[in-house]
């Protein structure tokens, strides 16, 4: 843009314009030159800042020795009875557990949970059970899980975050399986969403906080347009430069 606004300039500048030059039509051509190029960038913008719904989320954890990173998916559908629920259906990475030597181990899938059935009131059972956990594997990419424990005398009346109370199951290699759960916005909580992880090796926990509970993290978690968005873009910027080298040509 910047080297088409010079020749613009160099064209007409003292001594540079021709006697017999259509002025209005360069004018014109120009014009239509630039406006075509604000509409491929903001196209290619929209693309690259708007995720579609089931883009991958990158995901980064860490807090009391634990701690992983990689790739989300999850479907293009939501989970019906289950506002801005989505289900995992895959998972990609890393994880490190210091207390026990592991470190940057690759993560090698899900533990498989069914879609919940889901109570009059709109709270469920966790569908999954494996490794000592229970858990849903759902995604809510608005940050916002509800409450969905059964209030039959277990209830948890707190809610909010990318995961829910049931969270999100994955196995690692050596034997390794990682709970990573949302607590929502309990009171007094800093950050406003309370995380929290723990693992366990074939079955028998492996790293507890000294209460015997699973350990605080920090959950992060961000969209990452698929490869097929990224072509868009550049397809939209290859074109962006092949109509200017045409009116460049032409005039």
């Amino acid at each position: 843009m910047k080297n088409a606004m010079l020749n613009i300039n160099r064209r007409f500048a003292p001594g540079c314009f021709q006697s017999g030059a259509n002025f209005s039509g360069i004018v014109r051509s120009h014009a239509r030159v630039f406006l075509t190029v604000v509409a491929f960038v903001a196209a290619a913008m929209a693309v690259a800042v708007t995720p579609a719904r089931a883009d991958p989320y990158s995901f980064s954890f860490s807090g009391g020795g634990l701690s992983g990173s990689g790739i989300l998916q999850y479907s293009n559908t939501r989970v019906p009875g289950v506002p801005g629920a989505y289900q995992i259906n895959g998972i990609a990475g890393t994880f490190t557990d210091t207390s026990v030597g592991v470190y940057n181990q690759p993560i090698t899938g899900l533990e498989v949970a069914s879609l919940p059935t889901v109570l009059a009131d709109g709270t469920f059972f966790p569908p999954g059970a494996a490794a000592g956990y229970t858990f849903d594997n759902l995604f809510y990419p608005g940050g916002n899980s509800p409450v969905i424990c059964p209030p039959l005398g277990s209830g948890y009346p707190f809610a909010g975050g990318v995961l829910d109370i049931y969270g999100l199951l994955f196995d690692v290699k050596g034997g390794y399986t990682v709970d990573v759960w949302s607590n929502g916005v309990t009171p007094g909580s800093a950050p406003a969403v309370d995380y929290e992880a723990d693992d366990s090796l074939n079955g028998t926990p492996v790293h507890l906080d000294n209460q015997g509970a699973a350990v605080p993290i920090n959950l992060t978690t961000s969209p990452t347009p698929e490869p097929g968005s990224l072509l868009l873009v550049g397809t939209g910027m290859s074109g962006i430069v092949a109509l200017w080298r045409r009116r460049k040509t032409a005039i």
